[in-house]
């Protein structure tokens, strides 16, 4: 009777770290799966006229936070870095430095609204608040 009871609580004790094991695995298996699956999603792309236009890197100065330096992809074909100045509007491509102003509903448009800080949704619910 004895060994039958320390079998059954060796059997118990066995499944039970085998259970705490499994439950400490599951959240680092979840995060790798992310890991893998956020490093094959593509870039942020969109249409215009025709032509497929994808963000391939963006990064904000950390000087003039309304510059951003970015490389972007035309159909596949990876353009060299330009700066993007969203204040004045315009372009500063890096191989001349020459200045290009952005024309509406274009790619530059596009840019600064990638990174237009979004506001919070408790901001948003507050509306209006008047002075007597």
């Amino acid at each position: 009777m004895l060994s039958l009871k320390s079998l059954l609580v060796d059997k118990f004790l066995s499944v039970w770290w085998a259970v705490v094991i499994a439950m400490l695995a599951l959240p680092f298996a979840v995060w790798l799966l992310n890991v893998v699956n956020t490093s094959a999603e593509q870039d942020i792309c969109q249409l215009f006229n025709g032509h497929r236009v994808c963000v391939n890197s963006i990064r904000r100065s950390a000087k003039s936070y309304w510059e951003y330096r970015t490389i972007v992809s035309i159909d596949g074909v990876k353009q060299p870095l330009e700066l993007y100045n969203c204040r004045d509007r315009n372009r500063i491509l890096a191989s001349d430095g020459s200045i290009v102003p952005f024309l509406t509903g274009k790619t530059g448009d596009w840019i600064c609204q990638l990174t237009v800080p979004t506001q919070s949704k408790q901001i948003r619910e507050r509306g209006e608040i008047r002075m007597r």
